[in-house]
């Protein structure tokens, strides 16, 4: 689980590592503004939809061999970045970064499933998502620092470059295969000896150079075509759109924020590549913060209501957890947008920015949470769509950032962005109400 949380730590800081060096990177290409965040964006998308080829493919050969194809894939396209001479090349690196650091985001949900009860599962992803944000927030920072500090912003993808050469290491030497099948006659207990029931709480030795291993596993019941075709059937589940309108919701207006830090605030508040990078301090702080509200307390939430109904747990309870960044979002992104709009201290800006990434912790715990409690065998494809779709959803938000700001200003960008998410957000109410039928009736559609 470390090995595949570093990576996605890994995944997110070199997504943002760009965006407090984006003035140099427009004036030494010779870029637009748009263009240059492309480069943030278009990674961002195949960081996603990257899923809906490795995540299938992890269902049949292993999630430890594609683990590390797809490190090794990141760990060269890292070095194609840093040494790409025109823009073109440069921006194809990004992207093909984006698809070879896509399947940690899904593999993070599905290994979690894999090896954590159902009442652990809240603390263990908000864990995850904690380590998605800190990796966006030290991205940030660190990238600043060294920009500054260096003759030329190039320094930045060879550090990025060092730090995605030591995870593909990592990855290798302990990251273990987590797909296991157990027999279905055996599950219950029911119809065994006692000696064989005994035998099952002894501990299996499995040594760490058997670990190494890439063939410890190989699905031959389903085809590959199957397996690459099963993940849009899960399209047909309310329970995934709800988690991907809300999760793409949250990513989307923040990758919007990441985006235009890089040059709003050295245009507006006179800021220097350092002073871009110590934004994400606020956003340090902020997901820890909000992830321990998407974790403890999301686990906490849940068994006192289960409780209160009697005992009996249903996946629904977690939506309760909904109510606070349905309320606190729209004051962060108002926040943003009314400090942009009429040059006010920056901090105001700063802390409604740092209001969404704290939201940014909870809402896919909750949400991802939530689906994996609906359909524990589906994880790998439900988490695999979810990627996919959020990273999709986010991108298409964000994707014409710059114009969008330009035309209606920052305020008034701000507002629409509040209505959209309310819109959104307000789904939690039905899928409340009506989530345990929704189930019973698509339980037809399960694969």
């Amino acid at each position: 689980m470390g090995a595949v949380c570093f990576f996605v730590f890994l995944s997110n800081y070199v997504t943002v590592s760009l965006s407090p060096i984006l003035i140099s990177i427009i004036t030494d290409f010779n870029i637009s503004v748009n263009q240059a965040g492309y480069l943030i964006t278009l990674n961002l998308l195949f960081l996603g939809l990257g899923n809906l080829f490795w995540i299938p493919l992890s269902e049949r050969i292993g999630k430890r061999p594609v683990l590390i194809a797809c490190a090794l894939t990141y760990f060269v396209c890292s070095i194609w970045a840093a040494v790409a001479k025109t823009y073109g090349t440069f921006l194809g690196a990004r992207i093909m970064q984006g698809f070879g650091a896509s399947a940690s985001e899904a593999l993070g949900p599905a290994v979690v499933a894999d090896l954590y009860f159902v009442h652990e599962r809240g603390l263990f992803m908000s864990i995850y998502l904690l380590i998605f944000t800190v990796g966006v927030s030290l991205g940030g920072i660190w990238s600043g620092l060294i920009a500054s500090s260096t003759p030329n912003w190039h320094w930045v993808l060879w550090h990025d470059t060092i730090l995605t050469g030591f995870m593909f290491l990592v990855i290798v030497l302990f990251a273990p295969e987590t797909n296991f099948k157990r027999p279905p006659e055996n599950e219950s207990g029911e119809g065994m000896p006692l000696p064989d029931l005994v035998n099952l709480r002894k501990r299996v030795k499995f040594s760490w150079i058997r670990s190494l291993s890439v063939t410890t596993w190989y699905d031959r019941e389903f085809s590959i075509w199957w397996l690459w075709w099963r993940p849009w059937l899960t399209l047909r589940l309310p329970a995934v759109w709800f988690c991907i309108i809300t999760y793409g919701v949250s990513l989307g207006w923040q990758i919007i924020q990441a985006t235009a830090n890089g040059v709003i605030f050295p245009a507006i508040y006179n800021f220097s590549p350092q002073g871009v990078g110590n934004i994400s301090c606020a956003y340090l702080v902020a997901s820890f913060v909000g992830c321990a509200a998407g974790g403890p307390f999301l686990d906490w939430l849940t068994r006192y209501i289960t409780k209160r109904r009697g005992g009996y747990f249903v996946p629904e309870y977690r939506l309760w957890a909904m109510i606070p960044p349905s309320v606190v979002f729209p004051i962060g992104l108002l926040m943003y947008g009314g400090g942009l709009e009429h040059h006010l201290n920056y901090m105001i800006p700063i802390v409604g920015s740092a209001i969404g990434y704290a939201v940014l912790c909870v809402v896919p715990s909750v949400g991802m949470t939530y689906v994996v409690d609906c359909y524990r065998p589906l994880s790998g494809e439900t988490m695999t769509m979810v990627t996919a779709a959020k990273n999709t959803f986010g991108f298409a938000l964000s994707f014409a950032v710059f114009p969008w700001l330009e035309r209606d200003g920052y305020f008034k960008a701000s507002g629409i962005q509040v209505l959209i998410q309310a819109i959104l957000f307000l789904t939690t109410i039905p899928m409340y109400i009506y989530g345990a039928r929704l189930r019973q009736w698509t339980s037809k559609f399960l694969i």
